[in-house]
């Protein structure tokens, strides 16, 4: 059994990692926030798509679908003074609502991109499973600081929105995963190497 303890409880079953969903090009413009207002941080109108597609993917209508990816923890990249990005909220504010007419559900921006030890520490000390929506860039450095983490791809490419990076927990160490969303026309069904 998993003998590292963190705040009493047992780690996560099962991690699943997302990368914020798409944002402008350079080509694009701005992004836009919910309301419509255009703002650089916020995500493309097909990240709102995502956004939403994810809502229902993590938490399907119906539940013999659902494959243990509905999530009881979601955490967000917040903001602060070395990043404005509103995207990985915006990325799981359908989900979290979705969740939260079912279930009370823990919705964490606490952290900030480069938060990644203090994150882990974080996402380690909570039950059962466990969304993360991040920064693309730092998100292996992030799993890093998992005990026993598996081996990963060295880097998450710039072009994929598409793919959940999960690790399972068996017995002291992880395995790891990855599931195409396949949710947007484009997506690919590829794997990230």
């Amino acid at each position: 059994m998993f003998t590292q303890s963190f705040g009493g409880s047992m780690p996560p079953v099962r991690i699943l990692f997302i990368r914020h969903a798409e944002k402008p090009a350079d080509n694009e413009g701005t992004g836009i926030e919910a309301d419509g207002k255009p703002d650089a941080e916020s995500l493309s109108v097909r990240g709102w798509q995502r956004a939403g597609a994810l809502a229902r993917f993590f938490c399907p209508i119906e539940k013999s679908h659902a494959e243990r990816l509905k999530p009881d923890t979601v955490f967000a990249a917040g903001t602060g003074p070395a990043s404005k990005s509103k995207r990985s909220m915006q990325t799981v504010t359908p989900l979290v609502a979705l969740l939260r007419e079912e279930t009370p559900v823990n919705y964490v921006t606490t952290h900030l991109k480069d938060d990644g030890q203090a994150l882990m520490m974080d996402v380690l000390s909570r039950d059962g499973v466990v969304l993360v929506a991040w920064e693309h860039k730092v998100l292996p450095q992030i799993i890093g600081h998992v005990p026993n983490a598996p081996a990963i791809p060295a880097a998450w490419p710039d072009d994929r929105f598409d793919v959940i990076w999960i690790l399972e927990r068996v017995g002291d160490a992880w395995s790891f995963s990855q599931r195409p969303q396949l949710l947007l026309a484009g997506d690919s069904a590829a794997p990230i190497v």
